[in-house]
């Protein structure tokens, strides 16, 4: 069922993560096992083409295998391990990033839209992991197909990814991603409180302010939060800010005090101690490691 989907995936696979020439589609290769590594699951569309991954996110652990498919409607902290991989059986996925005004476009046109309880879905957390569905094969072949032809991208894209939006909103991911489309209900408002975080990481933040921010009461604010992504807001916070903090030193533009203060924390010792407790090593080691 997959074969044609590897097939288009195997020549364009990468390991830097970095997105295809559809900026919006990301297509990953890794040819070994990895170890477990801490990462930000965005919203998007992730699907598993070939070997195995398992993936941690707030306590759950997912044992994923080709076939699997996955919808997050807001950036989660998570940890994933590639499991199967070789130089001639890689490890293949796609990722494709979650846009919310297809999603309410389509909601809008959709003359009968499942109903879906916002509160029921807002308590649910923001990750749904299922096995693919045939009607969502045909748009995303001709999606991924596109790779092979560049210059039908600006032409064909748009409608082949609203297709697929559609065959997902239909079957059993659609509750999922109608989460990326509501703007008044519970979920909204944990949502618009997890980008905040994101956009300001790195910058002093008070749970009272932004539980204001977004227009609910403090405790209610900390049981959706942690309900919804898996953790309070300020491990939130600080799995973000480790996070790019990674990025940077692993790109090279600062060192670790440089990096430590840039990222909000008070001292660069602090700051190793936290990095070595999320990552297993220290920043300079590990940034020796992966530039390596």
């Amino acid at each position: 069922m997959l074969e044609k989907l590897v097939a288009i995936a195997s020549r364009h696979g990468r390991a830097d993560g970095l997105p295809s020439v559809y900026e919006s589609l990301i297509v990953r290769s890794r040819d070994a096992p990895t170890v477990p590594q801490p990462a930000l699951f965005e919203s998007k569309f992730y699907l598993l083409l070939q070997g195995a991954k398992r993936m941690t996110v707030g306590g759950s652990t997912f044992d994923c295998y080709a076939g699997t498919c996955a919808v997050a409607s807001v950036g989660l902290p998570f940890v994933s391990a590639v499991l199967e991989a070789s130089p001639t059986k890689p490890y293949l996925s796609i990722e494709l990033k979650l846009d919310a005004g297809i999603v309410d476009g389509l909601l809008l046109d959709m003359r009968e839209p499942v109903h879906i309880e916002p509160q029921a879905v807002a308590l649910s957390g923001a990750l749904s992991v299922e096995q693919l569905e045939p009607d969502i094969l045909d748009p995303l072949q001709r999606l991924l197909g596109l790779l092979d032809a560049p210059p039908d991208i600006p032409v064909l894209a748009a409608q082949f990814e609203r297709e697929l939006y559609y065959r997902l909103l239909t079957g059993r991911l659609g509750a999922r991603l109608r989460q990326i489309g509501q703007r008044n209900a519970r979920f909204g408002q944990i949502k618009m409180a997890a980008e905040w975080i994101q956009v300001h990481a790195n910058q002093a933040m008070s749970v009272e302010w932004l539980a204001s921010h977004v227009g609910m009461s403090l405790t209610s604010f900390h049981r959706h939060f942690k309900s919804v992504t898996g953790c309070s807001p300020l491990v939130y916070q600080r799995q973000i800010r480790l996070l790019d903090a990674r990025r940077r030193l692993v790109s090279g533009d600062a060192n670790v005090t440089e990096t430590a203060f840039s990222s909000g924390y008070a001292s660069a010792s602090q700051f190793s101690r936290e990095y070595k407790r999320a990552f297993g090593t220290s920043p300079i080691r590990d940034a020796v490691l992966l530039q390596g």
